[in-house]
């Protein structure tokens, strides 16, 4: 009985929040290795970036299955740029919270590795960043609907935040699934994606220690 009074509720353009919230987190999930999604942001109506998520590789560690997620953010003045190359656990991008190491590579300076307490200070600042930290929180479903973005014409489903003032389209189809999302200081929409992501740190790392 539950499934079916969820699908009339969708139809009628309101799914209860937790329904709701639980579908979105069911869609966004990370894609395979070397998939990846470029994204034309604005943030506080000013900074723009390209935002590229792509997953540069896979290993296993204490027997538990992780992936190397890189941020790329790409802005006009080349000092603003950065990169992030986390590893986590976990099947999607709204668990970056748990990242165990990061590597990291801001504007024109080289990449260093943080693990530990250096991750945890860090770990804030890459969730600003990203825009699927509360992607799916406190959403409610209001249907299915076709969205144009500067890669194209896409059928996804719209979620809504009415407290935070905050829309996205989401779609399996795409790699890390969001299409779009606007909110009130931010624009994010898909403009490219596509398959053979790797690292975009060409240099030697270096390490900043950092343990606990």
């Amino acid at each position: 009985m539950r499934p079916i009074v969820y699908s009339a509720l969708v139809l009628l353009g309101f799914a209860p929040p937790l329904e709701a919230q639980n579908e979105c987190l069911e869609h966004v999930r990370y894609p395979a290795v070397g998939r990846w999604a470029e994204y034309d942001a604005v943030y506080k109506n000013k900074d723009r970036y390209a935002v590229r998520y792509a997953i540069i590789g896979s290993e296993t560690r204490e027997g538990t299955d992780m992936k190397w997620i890189e941020l790329r953010m790409t802005a006009k003045d080349p000092r603003k740029n950065m990169i992030y190359q986390m590893l986590v656990p976990g099947t999607g991008p709204s668990e970056l919270g748990k990242v165990e190491e990061i590597i990291f590579k801001p504007g024109n300076s080289e990449p260093v590795t943080m693990n530990g307490m250096m991750v945890k200070m860090i770990q804030g600042q890459i969730e600003k960043s990203s825009v699927f930290k509360e992607l799916c929180k406190g959403v409610t479903l209001v249907g299915e609907e076709r969205v144009t973005v500067p890669a194209g014409s896409f059928k996804a489903l719209h979620f809504q935040n009415a407290k935070e003032g905050s829309d996205s389209w989401i779609s399996t189809d795409i790699p890390f699934a969001l299409v779009k999302s606007s909110g009130k200081d931010y624009q994010v929409g898909l403009s490219s994606q596509g398959d053979g992501a790797e690292s975009s740190i060409t240099e030697d790392v270096r390490g900043t220690g950092g343990s606990e």
